[in-house]
């Protein structure tokens, strides 16, 4: 797959997200903008796990899904894996994947397993990712996603709609290729945003390089 491949598919599947929260009344809000950076982040750190967890294990590259492969292995060879994972690498036990969440996604409340994940992955690598201000306070990797929408009813398909979108493809090639997708991500969406929204962006969590989000090496 060639880097145009990659800038394609990274294109559709922001536009997909955009329109999910058009269709969720988020439609060129300044919100949309951080739910597009965050679900974004949360499928690097996925993809990411996945690629490096291959390197490791030749059962797990070789397993026709490697997230089952994954969660069948026992607890002490997983947790070997890990220990071997780079300091760039985020530590996702199984239930973060988000093959599970797609799984979980017709049980009760599935916002809240949405967000709830999300804040785990946060704070299962809270001592690899440090993500602060200028200030020097430190900022949460994702927000509860599903409250940028005021309907509550509406949540679950809101999360629901976000997982489905997510799972179409895998950007674990970009890893071998060196594409910066996030920089499509944080210039694509400004040029199809209105210039309310636009005005309405600084009030939101400013883009950051991806490179950032890493431990000092």
């Amino acid at each position: 797959m060639t880097t145009r491949d990659f800038e394609t598919r990274t294109k559709a599947l922001i536009d997909k997200l955009k329109t999910t929260c058009a269709s969720a009344g988020l439609g060129n809000d300044g919100n949309e903008f951080k739910i597009i950076t965050q679900v974004f982040l949360y499928k690097f750190l996925n993809d990411k796990f996945a690629f490096e967890l291959k390197k490791l294990s030749p059962e797990i590259a070789q397993a026709e899904n490697w997230e089952v492969a994954a969660r069948e292995l026992p607890a002490d060879d997983y947790d070997m894996l890990l220990l071997q994972l780079g300091s760039d690498t985020a530590k996702l036990r199984p239930r973060h994947f988000i093959a599970t969440l797609f799984d979980q996604q017709n049980e009760p409340d599935f916002s809240k397993r949405f967000d709830d994940t999300l804040f785990d992955i946060a704070a299962t690598n809270a001592d690899i990712f440090a993500v602060k201000t200028a200030g020097g306070a430190k900022v949460s990797l994702f927000d509860r996603i599903s409250e940028f929408i005021h309907d509550e009813r509406e949540r679950d398909d809101f999360c629901r709609a976000i997982i489905n979108t997510l799972v179409t493809f895998s950007f674990e090639h970009i890893f071998v290729q060196k594409y910066d997708f996030y920089a499509t991500i944080f210039e694509y969406p400004s040029k199809t945003t209105t210039a309310t929204a636009a005005a309405n962006m600084p009030n939101t969590i400013p883009p950051m390089p991806l490179p950032r989000l890493w431990p000092p090496s």
